[in-house]
């Protein structure tokens, strides 16, 4: 048999007020209208739920267990409404997506097709920026959402990680050490190429030269992935980026890869959401969509 939900809601009630009367007021329903449903209720379920004997109403022992059940049954039902209520937001509210440059520029365009094939009637609109900008964006309210290369400071806001991408020390194709396995050491007197203040990349390299004990080399700072790749490309200096960035350049030797050890660490892919406000029934719905189609460009 298959229970009635709205029985099973009334029968909570019920419970809760303690009594037909007080839970049809809660209702907007008659208490023959709330007694009949829980009799029926208990028809088909062939036991009595509720003692009527005593001036309030109190459940049986079998009353006890199903309300028990009853309440992650309704729980779970709202939550199906809640997610059908947001899949129908996304075609008709647009969702601003914030993000890091170069997540934005390199990655997201894969995730916007993938979204875009699953969900063609979704409204998506992207702010593209530097992590304290997002981070801005989102404790403001202006974005619900928001893809960095690392997590946001914990405390304000909630990071989940959604996919990993290899950065690469790259140089130009003729260098003398591309494509050779090479120590720190071999870097002296290379110029690298910073990205603007607040990129991640930018600290990153900073964290690698301080690593590599190479904290003096000398640097020129530049705008977005892009331009470090341009800069690299006509042999300004060496730089820091993410292998999804350089594919093309890599397979068609214009760059060359500087295998230097130890590496870069990889950089992960975020999404990150304030405490500040809870998110919306349409951000919650593109959480999951985010998860899968990160999983679904992993390797494009």
């Amino acid at each position: 048999m298959r229970l009635n939900l709205n029985q099973l809601a009334i029968f909570a009630q019920v419970i809760e007020c303690e009594g037909f009367s007080a839970a049809g007021q809660v209702l907007f329903l008659s208490q023959s209208s709330v007694s009949k449903q829980v009799q029926n209720l208990e028809i088909a379920l062939r036991t009595q739920l509720v003692d009527r004997s005593g001036p309030k109403i109190r459940p049986t022992l079998a009353g006890e267990v199903l309300l028990a059940q009853s309440k992650e049954v309704l729980a779970l039902a709202d939550q199906a409404v809640e997610a059908v209520h947001a899949a129908a937001l996304l075609r008709r509210e647009p969702l601003v997506i914030g993000s890091t440059s170069t997540i934005g520029h390199h990655l997201l365009p894969a995730l916007l097709q993938e979204l875009r094939r699953r969900e063609p009637d979704a409204q998506l609109s992207l702010a593209v920026s530097t992590a304290d900008q997002l981070a801005e964006a989102l404790e403001e309210g202006r974005t619900g959402v928001g893809l960095s290369g690392s997590p946001l400071p914990p405390g304000r806001y909630r990071s989940e990680r959604l996919a990993g991408d290899d950065m690469l020390l790259v140089c130009p194709a003729d260098h003398p050490l591309a494509g050779r396995r090479i120590a720190p050491a071999d870097l002296a007197g290379e110029t690298f190429l910073l990205r603007e203040c607040g990129s991640q990349t930018r600290r990153q390299l900073k964290d690698l030269l301080h690593c590599w004990e190479l904290s003096g080399a000398p640097t020129l700072d530049l705008w977005g992935t892009e331009g470090v790749k341009e800069a690299v490309r006509i042999g300004l200096g060496v730089g820091l980026v993410p292998r999804r960035s350089v594919r093309f350049e890599l397979r068609h030797g214009v760059l060359a890869e500087l295998g230097v050890s130890p590496a870069p660490e990889r950089r992960t892919v975020m999404a990150n959401w304030t405490l500040a406000r809870p998110l919306t029934a349409g951000e919650n719905q593109l959480l999951p969509l985010l998860r899968d189609v990160s999983r679904a460009t992993a390797g494009a």
